[in-house]
Parts: structure tokens; C-alpha cells; sequence
């Protein structure tokens, strides 16, 4: 069972976080690793791979990391956390499994600010201006994410996870 904090960056932490078969715990997570604990686990590409993973953890991915900058062909990213070469194919991944399988869950939904960069990036589709060899995830970003889901389990601390329990 996970319960109190879970750190991404500790690797019998990340190991449950998987074992647990959450995609809210998992977004939670994916946040962590990308924003405040790098990923020393290779978390973010095992969550990018699973089934039940949900469409607001790839989003929020490829739009918090300023998935426009990878449209147009750069390779260096604003992140302290990851570096730019794994940043890269994170953004691959995405954009193959939004073009791919898709991502058939769509329950945990955003925070309406990454609507901005969602419509940056429908624009740089639109207008044709994504780089020579790269696929845009334009069935991830066709539609607006619902509201965040709010249901008090999972808290992000400075990038640790505070949880009340899972079974």
C-alpha cells in the first residue's frame, strides 16, 4: 500500500506508483518528475506506454513543456528537470501514441491555462509550420481538456506526492 509521501525520484516509490494501476496517482507522478524531480526512473516513458493512461497526463506533458517549441523543430527546452535529448523523445512518444492508440481515457481533464499553448500548437498544425519529420499530436489536442478532477487524494508538495492511502 502507498500512503504519505511518494517521492518519483526514489525507485521503490516509482515502483509502486506503477504497481498501483492509478492514472490519477500516475499524473501526479508525471507532474513530479517533469517539473520537480527529473526522472531518474524512466517513469515518464513507462507512463506514455500504458493503456489506461490518461489524456490529460499526455497533455499536460507536451503542453507544460511547451510543446509548441517541439512543433517547430527546437531541441532545447525551458526545464531544469529533464534534459533536452529525453525531453525529445517524450514529446516522440506523444505525439506517436496521439496519432497512434490515442489515449482512450479522458477523465482527469487540465487547469484551462494550458488552453493557450493547446491553441499555440493547433495553429503551428494548422498553418503548416510543424518541422520537416515530425508528427504533430493533433487527435491529443483536437478538443479542449475538461476541468481538473479535484477529488482530494493526491497533493503535489515541492514535487512530492502526499497521498491518503491506496489499497
Amino acid at each position: 500500500m502507498l500512503d504519505g509521501e511518494i517521492d518519483i525520484a526514489d525507485a521503490a516509490d516509482v515502483a509502486g506508483v506503477k504497481s498501483c494501476g492509478d492514472p490519477a496517482l500516475w499524473h501526479e507522478a508525471a507532474m513530479a518528475a517533469l517539473a520537480y524531480r527529473g526522472d531518474p526512473h524512466d517513469f515518464l516513458p513507462w507512463v506514455l506506454q500504458q493503456p489506461e493512461t490518461d489524456r490529460a497526463t499526455a497533455g499536460w506533458i507536451f503542453l507544460w513543456a511547451e510543446g509548441s517549441l517541439y512543433l517547430r523543430g527546437e531541441t532545447d527546452f525551458p526545464l531544469d528537470h529533464v534534459a533536452g535529448a529525453k525531453m525529445l523523445e517524450l514529446f516522440g512518444a506523444v505525439c506517436a501514441r496521439s496519432q497512434g492508440i490515442g489515449f482512450v481515457n479522458d477523465a482527469l481533464g487540465l487547469d484551462r491555462d494550458f488552453d493557450g499553448e493547446r491553441r499555440k500548437c493547433l495553429a503551428i498544425i494548422q498553418n503548416g509550420e510543424v518541422a520537416p519529420g515530425i508528427v504533430a499530436p493533433a487527435a491529443l489536442l483536437a478538443r479542449p481538456f475538461g476541468p481538473p478532477r479535484t477529488d482530494g487524494r493526491f497533493t503535489l508538495d515541492d514535487g512530492i506526492i502526499v497521498c491518503e492511502g491506496l489499497a
